[in-house]
């Protein structure tokens, strides 16, 4: 999947308003589709939804994870060179909520709620290992959608869904998921294009899947997991294979120890640039078995601009200590509460593009 660029001048106007803006800049030898990153439709307006989102996934990083890998997986249907996203033009809150009753699209199926995207109550869900009564499977529906000027021109809803159900936490098999998958995502399909008049039957529809690991003792937050491409009568189905590690954890040592080894030698050469420790962790996206992105937050606790820059210059050297040029690097570096400097590696580059806020 293609990965997001983050220019300099965005970089800057993300870090603290009235700051100035220092970068170290350089020619990347990524690919053009690479570096296309999508336009939002300006006047920008933002959707009730947002509200939902938060509520369900009290996580930042996985509600950035869910968005921004949906528009990764998007780029192989919708160009960003031609279109540009709007955001839940179509499922606003109140076609979504399900709470105390609700007839959203994320409820229980039921004579009131035919629409309700969840099993009823009343029937057992097979998980494989076992039925279980009354599942909750699907949480949460995001949507992004491509417009050319005025013209919407497709669609793609990411659907987030539990990997565990019931009060015994029973785990759904990767069988019995894809086939609720199908079902849900024809079922939602339909229901777009009958419920709004702009979506006919020849605006083609995205559906990715992410599921979240529900396993307390997990050291990955889940990843996408299948797809749906659904134009006129036509439907295709992709099974994927996503994953977002934390790093450093055991299970990435068990899968990439040699990543896990960079990680931890480039962690060692960061804690004592400053008398005050300075911690490192990140997470690590994996495609199957490639790795594809890795963000990495630094906590500094700085006292003078001298110090902090000497952070900064030193994560930057040290970024070389990855060997693997497939994947995208992203450092956030924080200055106790604050955002000091973001820097970014490109997916084949050695390059390093970095902004500070001073």
């Amino acid at each position: 999947m293609h990965k997001r660029n983050i220019f300099v001048g965005i970089l800057c106007a993300s870090l603290v308003s009235g700051s100035g803006c220092s970068a170290i800049t350089s020619n990347s030898n990524t690919s053009t589709n690479q570096q296309e990153e999508y336009s939002a439709i300006l006047p920008y307006e933002s959707s009730d939804t947002r509200v939902k989102h938060v509520g369900i996934i009290a996580s930042e990083d996985v509600r950035i994870q869910i968005e921004d890998g949906l528009m990764d997986l998007s780029k192989q249907h919708f160009s960003p060179s031609e279109v540009g996203y709007k955001t839940h033009t179509f499922l606003d809150y109140d076609e979504l909520d399900a709470t105390d009753g609700s007839r959203g699209l994320l409820g229980t199926l039921r004579d009131d709620n035919p629409n309700g995207l969840n099993p009823s109550t009343n029937d057992e869900f097979d998980t494989g290992n076992g039925k279980v009564k009354g599942a909750t499977i699907l949480v949460d529906i995001y949507e992004l959608d491509w417009y050319a000027k005025d013209d919407l021109k497709g669609i793609s809803l990411g659907l987030v869904v539990n990997d565990r159900v019931g009060d015994k936490n029973t785990k759904i098999k990767k069988s019995k998921m894809r086939e609720y998958l199908k079902v849900t995502s024809t079922k939602l399909v339909n229901y777009m294009r009958s419920r709004f008049n702009e979506i006919n039957d020849n605006i083609p529809i995205y559906v990715a899947t992410y599921e979240l690991n529900g396993s307390e003792a997990a050291d990955d937050t889940g990843g996408y997991i299948y797809s749906g491409y659904f134009k006129g009568n036509n439907q295709d189905y992709t099974a994927l294979d996503e994953k977002w590690y934390r790093v450093p954890s055991t299970s990435l040592t068990s899968k990439d120890s040699t990543t896990a080894d960079q990680f931890t030698s480039f962690q060692d050469a960061m804690k004592d640039v400053l008398p005050d420790n300075t911690y490192v962790i990140g997470s690590a996206e994996y495609e199957g078995d490639t790795l594809t992105k890795m963000t990495i937050e630094i906590t500094a606790h700085g006292k003078t601009a001298g110090e902090m820059l000497a952070v900064s210059q030193s994560a930057q050297k040290n970024l070389s200590k990855f060997k693997k040029r497939t994947c995208e690097y992203t450092v956030r570096i924080m200055n106790n509460d604050t955002v000091y400097c973001m820097m970014k590696r490109a997916a084949n580059s050695t390059e390093v593009q970095s902004v500070t806020s001073m």
